[in-house]
């Protein structure tokens, strides 16, 4: 604190000496030490006061600064909830708004789907008239009478709703020509399963003659 060496310690050491005499300077020498040692003391008392307000000082600027950062990390939280809180709503809205629409197409393609499927099973007179040839209800009631001589007269023909089969004539000549061929083969056989097998008669159909 006040830098002495040690030949200003003897100096003044010599000079109290000189001064006081032998039989004062022990208690003076003594006095002096209490009294720096008082000094020292109280001198590293404000010297940690000073540290420690020093400390309380960078702690209250580092507390501030924890705080500053705290306070603007919840704002950027708060703001990023918000804004995702917003996408999400904006997210769900619009998947809502699609399901809605898809649903809404679903429904009328079913009932459209409905309503075809009813027109179909519900055939108009226009419809019979034109599948089954005998014209629309206006072409029938505008069709001539027989007693009718115009020439506008027109002969309605219609369509074929048929496939003909056979007539019993080419089933009789078919009959006839597999009778050939099996008596072909029992003549290349020796005659063996011919003469032991009897033909069956030919036999008359009812069915009626059907001429294309």
């Amino acid at each position: 604190m006040f830098d002495f060496g040690f030949s200003e310690m003897l100096v003044v050491g010599v000079i109290a000496l000189v001064v006081l005499g032998p039989e004062r300077l022990p208690t003076v020498a003594r006095t002096a030490g209490e009294w720096v040692g008082k000094a020292q003391r109280f001198v590293a008392q404000v010297k940690s006061d000073i540290d420690r307000e020093s400390s309380l000082a960078e702690l209250k600027k580092i507390q501030e600064e924890a705080r500053a950062v705290a306070s603007d990390l919840k704002s950027t939280v708060e703001k990023a909830a918000t804004q995702m809180e917003k996408d999400v709503k904006a997210v769900a809205d619009e998947v809502e708004t699609n399901a809605a629409s898809i649903e809404k197409s679903v429904d009328d393609a079913v009932s459209q789907v409905s309503s075809e499927v009813n027109a179909a099973r519900t055939a108009s007179s226009e419809d019979i008239a034109s599948v089954y040839g005998w014209g629309t209800p206006e072409t029938v009631n505008s069709a001539p009478t027989p007693w009718h001589t115009s020439s506008e007269a027109e002969t309605k023909i219609f369509k074929k709703r048929y496939h003909s089969g056979p007539s019993v004539d080419e089933l009789a000549g078919e009959i006839e020509r597999l009778r050939r061929e099996l008596g072909m083969r029992e003549a290349q056989l020796g005659g063996a399963v011919g003469s032991s097998r009897r033909l069956a008669p030919r036999t008359r159909s009812n069915r009626p003659r059907i001429y294309r």
